[in-house]
């Protein structure tokens, strides 16, 4: 039984029992009009029945409740997923869901043709969705078991659909629900809220144009990314009427991407039933068994906390100890240790290829992609399945280079990117590590304001993270081939440089393999990359990792990967494409591997 396992059960009772919600005084009012009165006359229709006065006027239009029932199921929630057991049982008889979903669609059939009545229909079939119906035998004396996740998706819908209050409130929903997260992170009053903020995107490019930038000063708080397809601007909920009379007036045109921040911000917490792209049915070990680890806290159902990635970086090293090396970079203000974990065969002619995600601390999508991809590079290279181009490399990664902002970020405020560092001046928190890099370091596009989002820090390399991955790299200089930074979002694959539109020696190359990238991508899944240089691609930072390591230690490869999505969640995405983005950085570090001389 893996750990997550182990943890689920732990906060599940043995069986969990579905109670309809309390109504108040509206259950009693109803019964009172539907319960016979003592005084009432004799039914006709009914010998020896009796029916009210009430009942008596509404003849034509009463609806008779006489021999319905209520029925309680019990489902067992202790079923141990995996066991060989269950799994001679599936291959006998199907899988457990599958067969509940039989037994429900049986049952519901048998009593709607005891049951014709209309309103029967409704409430039998509003309670579950279900398939096609395919005939009616005879219904089994036994009750299959069914996890809570599974009870929990076919059931809460239609009870929040009964109820005039949040059922989310009650214990009885799942522990993996997004609400039950939500309430381990979400639950205190220091949170930072964004109710009714929204996200637009409007369909510029030149945000130099005088009536964009009177209308970013006047009702934008901040510009999220520049991209192809537009600017994509927050609007605070103050500003979000006069923004819209603004528009009107203008001819700029704009689709709000995102009406609710906060309810986005809810869904970032959730954890989804299954792992996207994969079959439901028990497939998961069979087609991508680098997800289920023994001992592994890690899911990628959801995003996950330093301590879980900590943790998933020790149990690579158990795991796979011949090939998997952790060393400690550096540690932020915070005392948290900047970990990078190396994977390599030891050859001491390989190249190295470092890469590093999080930098900004709201993008919680680069980090848990990355842990995918170094899942699966140990794995297929221990079961002997890798490449032989990715086996000829000495691999560093750092998955969390901003773990001090990114606990923050999960805790506190969900939109932070900065670090934590505390400018005693000002009474402000937080340097941009992605602007406190040498190379263009306080130019257009960063500010000297340390209370501001792209606050540059009071010097280059003035923040224990970005100083730890300048020594670092340094120290690689003779044997580095590539530098990968990953980030959110965009979709694009960029190279240097940021600052102008000028030509490194390597040029050629990068935009090649950049290429040849955004076609693989194309061809994994449909996702559509665009490539160029940063300045090209308006995605330009000064002060960032990748232009200052282009121009320091000059590797035959630098990069800047922004990974999902084009503006549709922004820095908000929901952990169903944290498989997918996975799936993604893998493509691209095979790419790279296949050009590196």
């Amino acid at each position: 039984m893996s750990a997550l396992t182990r943890t689920t059960l732990a906060r599940t009772d043995n069986r969990l029992r579905l109670r309809l919600p309390f109504f108040g005084g509206g259950v009693g009012q109803l019964l009172h009009y539907l319960r016979p009165l003592e005084a009432a006359a004799t039914d006709p229709a009914r010998p020896g029945g009796r029916r009210s006065e009430l009942r008596s006027e509404l003849d034509a239009n009463h609806v008779t409740y006489r021999g319905w029932q209520l029925w309680k199921l019990n489902f067992n929630v202790t079923r141990v997923e995996g066991s060989v057991e269950e799994e001679e049982e599936q291959q006998q008889s199907g899988s457990p869901d599958a067969e509940f979903n039989e037994v429900v669609e049986k049952f519901v059939l048998t009593a709607l043709l005891m049951i014709p009545n209309s309103l029967g229909q409704l409430l039998l079939w509003r309670s579950v969705a279900l398939p096609e119906l395919s005939g009616l035998s005879e219904l089994p004396l036994a009750l299959w078991s069914l996890n809570g996740s599974d009870l929990y998706a076919t059931t809460f819908e239609s009870l929040q659909w009964l109820s005039p209050m949040d059922l989310r409130r009650f214990d009885f929903v799942s522990p993996s629900s997004s609400y039950q997260i939500n309430r381990r992170y979400r639950n205190s009053s220091t949170v930072q809220r964004y109710y009714g903020h929204q996200l637009w995107k409007l369909h510029e490019t030149r945000l130099s144009q005088p009536q964009l930038r009177a209308f970013w000063r006047h009702f934008g708080s901040e510009v999220w990314n520049i991209n192809q397809d537009g600017i994509d601007i927050v609007i605070e909920q103050k500003n979000v009427a006069a923004a819209r009379q603004f528009m009107q007036q203008v001819s700029f045109s704009y689709n709000v991407m995102i009406d609710d921040m906060e309810t986005a911000i809810d869904e970032t917490y959730a954890e989804v039933a299954s792992l996207e792209g994969l079959n439901d049915e028990g497939q998961q070990n069979q087609s991508r068994p680098w997800l289920e680890r023994e001992g592994m806290l890690l899911t990628w159902r959801r995003y996950h906390d330093h301590g879980d990635i900590q943790q998933f970086l020790q149990t690579q090293l158990d795991a796979h100890s011949e090939l998997v090396e952790i060393v400690q970079i550096g540690v932020t203000r915070n005392k948290r240790p900047l970990e990078v974990i190396r994977v390599s065969n030891g050859k001491p002619q390989n190249w190295a290829i470092f890469v590093d995600a999080g930098l900004q601390a709201r993008d919680w999508l680069s980090p848990a992609a990355l842990t995918y991809a170094i899942s699966k590079l140990t794995h297929l290279w221990t079961e002997g399945k890798l490449e032989k181009m990715m086996r000829r490399i000495d691999w560093y990664f750092l998955p969390l280079a901003n773990p001090d902002g990114y606990q923050y970020s999960r805790q506190t405020d969900r939109l932070w990117t900065k670090n934590r560092g505390y400018d005693s001046d000002s009474g402000c928190y937080g340097v941009n590590l992605d602007r406190n890099f040498e190379y263009g370091w306080g130019a257009a596009g960063s500010t000297g304001n340390p209370c501001k989002n792209l606050y540059k820090g009071a010097a280059r390399f003035s923040e224990p993270e970005t100083r730890a991955l300048r020594n670092f790299l340094l120290g690689m200089r003779d044997y580095l081939g590539g530098y990968v930074s990953l980030g959110g979002y965009g979709q694009t694959v960029t190279y240097p440089w940021g600052d102008a539109d000028y030509v490194t020696e390597n040029q050629r190359q990068l935009r090649e393999t950049a290429r040849q990238a955004v076609l693989n991508l194309r061809r994994l899944n449909q996702a559509e990359y665009s490539a160029g240089t940063s300045y090209r691609q308006k995605l330009a930072r000064p002060g960032n990792s990748a232009d200052w390591v282009q121009d320091r230690i000059e590797p035959q490869f630098v990069y800047n990967v922004f990974l999902k999505d084009q503006g549709r969640y922004g820095y908000l995405m929901p952990p169903h494409y944290i498989v997918e983005s996975g799936e993604e950085v893998y493509d691209f570090l095979r790419t790279i591997a296949q050009q590196l001389q």
